[in-house]
């Protein structure tokens, strides 16, 4: 299944060819245009989750074009792609509503995670809430494909929190939805027109953290050839959404700390403070009060962040919202033209399973059956073997959620033929929590 449709819009041949074949081998479903008419009429024919865009075009410029998308399809991610080093083209274009920029030659992995981060959002964004359940104007917005009271209480809370500019900590298990209700306090809140810009922790290396949240100057440090704006900075008037913040380490927890506090920071390399408007929110799977006690996070910080908490129940406590949700991922994923639902018999193996991997996992099952199915109903056997195999075994025969969380990893890794990448995707963790994981369960010895 597609990862996302990118359009790549860029004069030069070499590069439209290397985009297109690059991510099209990672699952991507891309297409390219040569100038911005011939995007745009592209983008009339057809729905992107992402585009990458040249800032220097023929006859209408990258900027031109990037206002003309959000006229049209404010949804879209667009990342602006320069080979001038022209650092106040980009950062009017993120006026403009541009995700990131990047400067010729890229990096092709660097260009490749931010995209897979914008496709990713971008299929978050699809999942808003719907108008409230009862006619009051007190009530929240809330997804009616969530019914159980668990999710309700979450909805209820995020909804009150919205309206303030506390910082907000969204605990929960790995696919459980923390960056989708992020999102949507985000878009509930009254910094809905500004940026939603999401930091994924986990994806922060020691010695480069600092100038992907705050930012550098020209010359800064070896490689800094270019100024470069940070993730804090682009959140300005809107919100940052700091994904999996138990992975941060202590020295940059102390820095952060000081951020939290008072909203300045500095670019590295520069002496000059800035202040921001912003909204943090932050998201963990973690123990927070085991990795204090562990040394692994500063308790002041936790402190700090964790003013307003919200706790994400996992899909297993919430039986009640396993086929609602089913029922919605079938109504907005490709079926082959028709429309599938699901049999008694399969919806009683979906239910009754214990979901690792959350609703992260159950979108990736319905999504799989919908695309192999032949029929209009989803039947037992077009389900995962290790799901009805649990379903029919004998009750004698427990399991404790570290049983069912490697097999889950077992499952996924299978379906991938080993690639880990692939793999972590799927189950919504970066690469090193999964080679973690594999190691502490020993899955390959």
């Amino acid at each position: 299944m597609s990862l996302g449709a990118v359009l790549a819009v860029d004069d030069e041949q070499n590069i439209r060819r290397l985009i297109r074949n690059e991510f099209t081998l990672e699952g991507f479903d891309v297409s390219t245009a040569k100038s911005g008419e011939e995007g745009l009429a592209l983008i009339r024919k057809k729905q992107f989750d992402v585009i990458l865009l040249d800032i220097k075009l023929p006859k209408m410029s990258g900027i031109e074009v990037l206002r003309k998308i959000k006229e049209t399809s404010d949804g879209v991610e667009v990342v602006m792609i320069t080979g001038y080093g022209d650092i106040q083209s980009a950062v009017d274009s993120l006026k403009l509503g541009a995700r990131d920029y990047v400067t010729k030659p890229f990096k092709l992995d660097d260009l490749l995670t931010i995209v897979r981060k914008a496709a990713s959002d971008s299929e978050a964004r699809k999942l808003r809430p719907s108008e409230p359940i009862s006619g009051s104007r007190t009530n929240p917005k809330r997804f009616v494909i969530c019914p159980s009271s668990a999710m309700q209480e979450v909805y209820q809370l995020a909804w009150r929190v919205a309206k303030t500019d506390h910082t907000i900590l969204i605990h929960g298990e790995t696919g459980v939805g923390k960056d989708i209700l992020a999102r949507q306090i985000h878009e509930q809140s009254p910094r809905q027109d500004g940026p939603f810009v999401v930091v994924d922790c986990g994806l922060l290396t020691h010695n480069l953290a600092e100038s992907e949240l705050y930012g550098h100057r020209k010359g800064a440090f070896s490689g800094a050839t270019d100024a470069k704006i940070g993730l804090v900075e682009k959140s300005h008037t809107g919100s940052l959404f700091l994904d999996e913040i138990g992975n941060v380490d202590l020295e940059l927890q102390k820095k952060f700390l000081r951020f939290v506090e008072t909203r300045r920071f500095r670019r590295v390399g520069e002496t000059k403070e800035q202040h921001i408007d912003t909204r943090i929110m932050l998201a963990t799977n973690l123990d927070l009060q085991k990795a204090i006690q562990d040394g692994t996070l500063r308790s002041d910080l936790y402190y700090r962040i964790s003013e307003f908490t919200i706790t994400i129940p996992p899909l297993r406590e919430r039986a009640d919202d396993v086929l609602a949700l089913a029922d919605y991922f079938l109504d907005n994923l490709p079926h082959n033209g028709q429309q599938v639902r699901i049999s008694k018999e399969a919806q009683a193996i979906l239910a009754s399973y214990p979901w690792p991997g959350n609703v992260r996992a159950l979108k990736a099952v319905i999504a799989k059956c919908a695309l192999l199915t032949d029929s209009a109903m989803i039947q037992p056997d077009e389900l995962p073997a290790h799901m009805k195999a649990r379903h029919y075994e004998s009750p004698n025969k427990s399991k404790t959620l570290e049983d069912m969380e490697k097999e889950h990893i077992i499952n996924v890794l299978a379906e991938t033929k080993g690639n880990q990448t692939k793999a972590s995707e799927v189950l919504g963790i970066n690469r090193k929590t999964l080679y973690k994981k594999i190691h502490r369960y020993k899955i390959f010895s």
